[in-house]
């Protein structure tokens, strides 16, 4: 890349890092950037790295300490350039739920960005092994973990609502006079879309999350038990439980979450392989029973530890 392009995409690499990426993998408030596109979120990663040197040393610590809870490591890679993909598709992901997007005249960049947003995940390449997947659940492990907060504001004379967004504090001023009352509430990305009528419908938005997730396929795995979009398998999921490494960070991943919300999951899952599938429904079945016994004989130690230690 050379000349003021490459100049350009550079900064906008670097804005991602520091306003999406920093936030997603060390905590903090996610603050999504320009949309980028399909073509550009391809081309954003190609021999690029962090330039902030404390941000990219902090980000490697943390990623490292995230990959550790499933494998003994002490290195990871860097992120390459289909990660950084998938971090500009999650920006953008991010973008269809702002309600500042698109004005009355301008509604059609929804639209737009949803048709994008579809071609890109499509061509971001899944993981080349397992150790690639282990180094997309590092960086994107936390990414369903994000939620914006919606405040309610009412007074004696209206209300007002704001999403993601800080009341004004010409609305909050003379509380107890106006009788001024705040509610705030979590919303999480799956519900985001929710009623906000100039963007895509919310089944619209959650089966372009399930795409996104199918990306990173241990992520997806690893949250397996959330409400919506609900779990199911992919080309890419079942590829790394294919593997004897690939089921054991599978089952790792899941070993803390409540096995009512996981095996129910994972056997309604089995059953959507559509028919024709049969090697990908049987590798599905059979990594819902190796979680079954495995979940139980890990409860069962769990168990075993709390009444050592009460003895």
């Amino acid at each position: 890349m050379e000349g003021a392009g490459a100049d350009a995409l550079g900064e906008r690499c670097e804005e991602l890092a520091r306003d999406v990426l920093g936030p997603l993998v060390l905590g903090g408030a996610v603050r999504p950037v320009r949309p980028f596109g399909g073509p550009l979120s391809l081309r954003l990663g190609v021999q690029r790295r962090v330039v902030d040197l404390d941000l990219a040393a902090r980000l490697d610590v943390a990623r490292v300490r995230r990959a550790r809870l499933l494998a003994p490591l002490d290195t990871l890679p860097e992120p390459d350039e289909a990660e950084w993909a998938a971090l500009a598709a999650l920006n953008d992901l991010l973008q269809l739920t702002n309600h500042h997007l698109g004005g009355p005249l301008t509604r059609g960049r929804y639209a737009r960005l949803v048709v994008n947003l579809r071609w890109l995940c499509e061509r971001i390449p899944a993981p080349r092994d397992v150790a690639g997947a282990l180094c997309r659940h590092a960086t994107f492990a936390r990414a369903l973990d994000l939620a914006r907060t919606d405040s309610t504001l009412s007074w004696w004379t209206g209300s007002a609502r704001f999403r993601g967004e800080v009341p004004p504090s010409r609305l909050l001023a003379w509380r107890e006079l106006r009788r001024v009352r705040v509610d705030a509430s979590k919303i999480p990305l799956a519900d985001m879309t929710l009623g906000m009528p100039a963007v895509p419908a919310a089944d619209d938005f959650n089966e372009l999350l399930a795409l996104w997730l199918t990306r990173t396929p241990l992520t997806d795995l690893a949250t397996a038990a959330r409400r919506t979009p609900a779990f199911a398998w992919s080309a890419s999921t079942l590829a790394l439980v294919a593997t004897p490494f690939g089921r054991t960070l599978g089952f790792r991943a899941l070993a803390h979450h409540p096995a009512a919300q996981v095996l129910p999951a994972l056997e309604r899952a089995a059953r959507q392989v559509p028919p024709g599938l049969e090697e990908a429904r049987a590798l599905a079945a059979q990594f819902a029973r190796l979680t079954e016994r495995g979940l139980a004989t890990f409860a069962e130690d769990e168990r075993s530890g709390d009444a050592g230690s009460r003895r």
